[in-house]
């Protein structure tokens, strides 16, 4: 059978539920492994996802005329050094 195809959000919130339970409760070493391991899962879900949407987005500027492609330069206001 397939898995069900989730969402960005629900992926999320499966996340934020994993996270929460590591760090709030006792969770015995077998069941924290098996958190561990869905949330790899979903963070690559999430990462998948991601990627795709900022995909259609530079596509969507590229039909518009609005893409500049702008090459990354250190800057200090954001603590990086020249």
């Amino acid at each position: 059978m397939a898995k069900k195809k989730v969402t960005f959000e629900e992926a999320m919130t499966r996340l934020e539920e994993i996270v929460d339970r590591l760090e709030t409760e006792e969770v015995p070493l077998e069941d924290a492994v098996k958190f561990y391991k869905e949330g790899l899962s979903l963070s690559a879900v999430c990462k998948e996802k991601l990627a795709a949407a900022e995909g259609s987005v530079v596509l969507l500027q590229k039909e518009a005329g609005l893409w500049e492609e702008i090459p990354f330069e250190e800057d200090e206001q954001y603590g990086l050094e020249k």
